[in-house]
């Protein structure tokens, strides 16, 4: 279905929106990794404190993910992200002046206290812009903007340091998010009802198939959503994912120059082909996801792609891990980071299932856990390449061994069917009405 004014219906460039604030999200996030090397001789570090610096970001990113998500849930997600995507290009901006080991973590958690409302915003915008049968491919669809993030920064950070020095490539990259969020003001809304170019077919499309909007309205039940078992099965799968995601994220430039001797400019390039398997991979997880969901129902169709994804992760980081040829291990890796890719639409629609009207809050749940697997990949990764004299073959196989254990948490104790709410009780009269 198209809109009468435009090739792509609104909630579709609506996605178009979100999936640039991926790219910006990733372009701020990882410039610091390709850094990383130049960062450490400057200041001599070794990779057991660069691993804490990266590790700092995502303190400060987990305690914004669930208040990110209620807020977006309650108050409409607009303002949420405009002022998360503000407050973290400042301090990107200001990383430059982290001129300790200290002053650089606070300077880095305060950044990830910005980027920490993105993601639950994201999924709390979508459970009102997407008909839930398009919720996976909209997921997927966002989140290529985290692979075409990182393979734009990493090249052209690699151009900005040779040219001008690693200080510039925060500089510079400050005021792409800046320019994100003056095109969200002009077309960006909280809900299709209240934008200017929405048509009434389009509406009732998206309307038809999402909850009623008292229910979207009722206050958000925390005691349910916390005591549910499904809930704390996705979180700590997903803690096990991005255990995986941020390991490649932070380490993958630093593997790449450290354990298998590439230059600058042949890291830079190397290091993209991963996250262009990525681009096709996403896409291809939520297309899977909404496709077997259809097919087989929500508790099959949305945990099938993320037992895939995860498994053939762990196998073929173990391939790259074990292969003595440098050239082999990054086509395993790029093909262990196309598995791990796979699971994005799923994770990200699964909350949606649970409960729509508390998307936000339950994916905000869930990303909290997959940030503490940012705070510990970085920082454990760094600690064992250390201990094993700058090898890395021990990391990449406790990771693949996490990747195992995140497929045995998610299909034993999550299953995805509706959290089942107490309806509100009111008292009028002598009459108790539900």
């Amino acid at each position: 279905m198209t809109d009468k004014r435009g090739l792509l219906p609104v909630r579709w460039r609506i996605a178009v929106l979100l999936f640039l604030s991926y790219v910006v999200w990733y372009m701020d996030r990882v410039n610091i990794s390709i850094a990383g090397p130049v960062m450490m001789k400057d200041f001599g570090w070794s990779a057991a404190q660069f691993g804490m610096v990266q590790s700092a970001f995502f303190i400060g990113y987990a305690f914004t993910q669930v208040p990110g998500g209620w807020l977006a849930d309650r108050f409409g997600g607009s303002k949420v992200i405009m002022f998360g995507t503000l407050w973290w290009s400042l301090f990107v901006f200001l990383t430059p002046l982290g001129a300790t080991l200290g002053s650089m973590m606070i300077i880095r958690a305060l950044m990830g206290v910005g980027e920490g409302v993105n993601a639950p915003t994201h999924t709390s915008l979508t459970a009102r812009w997407m008909p839930r049968r398009e919720a996976g491919r909209a997921m997927g669809f966002y989140y290529i903007g985290m692979p075409v993030g990182i393979m734009i920064t990493m090249p052209l950070t690699v151009w900005i340091i040779e040219n001008w020095g690693w200080k510039m490539a925060f500089y510079s990259f400050a005021f792409v998010g800046i320019i994100w969020c003056a095109l969200w003001w002009w077309y960006g809304r909280d809900k299709p009802e209240q934008h200017p170019s929405i048509t009434k077919e389009e509406l009732d499309l998206i309307k038809s198939d999402q909850d009623p909007q008292e229910v979207m309205d009722q206050p958000t039940a925390w005691k349910t959503i916390f005591t549910n078992k499904s809930v704390w099965g996705l979180s700590i799968s997903y803690f096990f994912h991005n255990y995986l995601w941020y390991l490649y994220m932070t380490w993958l430039p630093g593997y790449l120059a450290m354990g298998r001797g590439f230059s600058l400019v042949k890291t830079g390039i190397y290091a993209m082909l991963p996250y262009i398997v990525a681009c096709f991979a996403m896409p291809l997880g939520g297309y899977l996801t909404d496709t077997w969901t259809k097919k087989y129902g929500p508790n099959i169709g949305r945990r099938l792609p993320i037992v895939i994804g995860m498994s053939g992760c762990g196998i073929f980081l173990v391939l790259a891990a074990y292969t003595p040829n440098a050239y082999v291990a990054v086509a395993y890796i790029s093909t262990s980071i196309g598995f791990l890719t796979l699971n994005y639409g799923a994770f990200w629609s699964m909350p949606l299932n649970l409960s729509s009207k508390d998307g936000g809050v339950i994916s905000g749940l869930m990303n909290t856990l997959g940030t503490v697997a940012g705070v510990f990949a970085p920082t454990i990764t760094g600690f064992i390449i250390t201990f094993y004299n700058n090898r890395f073959e021990n990391a990449l196989y406790f990771g693949a061994f996490l990747a195992l254990v995140g497929v045995v948490v998610l299909w034993a104790i999550c299953k995805v069917k509706p959290i089942e709410f107490k309806k509100p009780v009111n008292i009028t009269g002598n009459k108790i009405s539900v």
